[in-house]
């Protein structure tokens, strides 16, 4: 995985929380409870253009949100499969190898048992 998967993970990180913020942040099209009494709730915290720039911002975010999980996704999948397959292959491999046959050593000496797999 490396340290693009790390990198891509504190920007992916980063990004859920600006994501949050600005969900919380974001004025509601509505004067709620203040409007329902005929109050004055057409007032924004931001200024009158805020909500355009706060909507933009927050489309911008879910994007890269959406576009970094799908990659980082591919990558730990990636990365996975590549263990897995590596692990099939020495296991092939271990399978594969011809026993040794118990030989006996010069001079008389018993013979060494086989090691257990």
């Amino acid at each position: 995985m490396g340290i693009l998967f790390v990198l891509l993970s504190i920007v992916f990180i980063i990004i859920c929380l600006l994501l949050v913020f600005m969900v919380v942040i974001t004025p509601s099209n509505e004067g709620g409870m203040a409007a329902a009494f005929g109050g004055m709730g057409g007032d924004t915290f931001f200024g009158s253009k805020a909500n355009q720039h706060i909507n933009r911002f927050t489309i911008f975010l879910a994007v890269s949100f959406l576009v970094l999980a799908m990659a980082l996704n591919r990558l730990s999948s990636g990365a996975a499969t590549t263990e897995r397959t590596k692990g099939r292959v020495e296991t092939i491999l271990e399978k594969s190898k011809p026993a040794t046959p118990e030989m006996p050593l010069p001079g008389g000496a018993p013979p060494t048992p086989a090691p257990p797999k």
